[in-house]
């Protein structure tokens, strides 16, 4: 075999080994990319609200779905959906579903998005993994405590505090109990709190002395938006997605 012809022969076989090897090594990072685009590619208006579909499908070539198919993954996945409706000021009605399936040569992810009634089963977490797996013991099937947004005081007395949140209902103000426990004198006890509904964080007055505003207007109740900033008494609090 000359020169030229062997120079050829290692670069076919040794190109196509690596082509086999890694045309379809996806990272976290694709697939999260891969479902924020689906989501955003099956939007729909409905009167004044834009929504998102709750139900999403993400096929992978066996490959990808051996190394990535993971409860980790999926809560990466679940984090950065809800993140998305809040940055693009949308709503997402009922349980946010996601499942990762497999999909005999498939080179890379496609994303199926839906919208369903369809409640998951009270056994079920709010996501899917189709994964054949061990059943885990009942402490590890605990609701995961899920980092969605930071509330980050920018002014007044306890500036630079911060608290991350996520799915569970918040009370702010002066009572030591509160979840943001706040030293302005001129907060209330209970000042203000927030829920989270529609994949949304509300926040809403808790009838204070002194009124809770919202970009400098006051509110009773409102839906917050990433960049918001909230004021009770003297306090000023910036609302950021993570």
């Amino acid at each position: 075999m000359g020169l030229k012809n062997l120079e050829n022969f290692l670069g076919n076989h040794i190109e196509g080994f690596f082509n086999r090897r890694f045309a379809s090594a996806l990272e976290p990072a694709e697939l999260v990319r891969a479902l924020e685009q689906g989501l955003l590619r099956s939007k729909k208006k409905v009167g004044d609200e834009v929504l998102l579909p709750n139900d999403c499908s993400l096929l992978l070539g066996e490959e990808d779905y051996q190394r990535l198919c993971a409860a980790r993954m999926l809560d990466e996945l679940y984090e950065a959906a809800d993140r998305l409706v809040i940055r693009e000021d949308c709503f997402l009605d009922g349980k946010l579903r996601i499942r990762m399936e497999k999909k005999e040569g498939l080179t890379g992810v496609e994303v199926v998005c839906s919208d369903t009634t369809q409640e998951t089963s009270e056994q079920e977490e709010p996501h899917t993994l189709v994964l054949e797996r061990r059943k885990f013991d009942a402490p590890l099937n605990l609701p995961k405590k899920r980092r969605i947004a930071v509330l980050r005081v920018l002014e007044g007395p306890d500036q630079d505090a911060s608290l991350v949140i996520g799915e569970s209902q918040i009370y702010m103000g002066r009572r030591e109990k509160n979840d943001f426990l706040l030293t302005d004198v001129n907060a209330s006890r209970v000042h203000a709190y927030i829920i989270y509904e529609r994949h949304r964080h509300i926040l809403h007055d808790a009838g204070s002395l002194n009124g809770t505003y919202v970009n400098r207007k006051r509110k009773d109740c409102c839906c917050l938006c990433h960049g918001d900033e909230i004021q009770m008494g003297s306090t000023v609090i910036a609302y950021e997605v993570i």
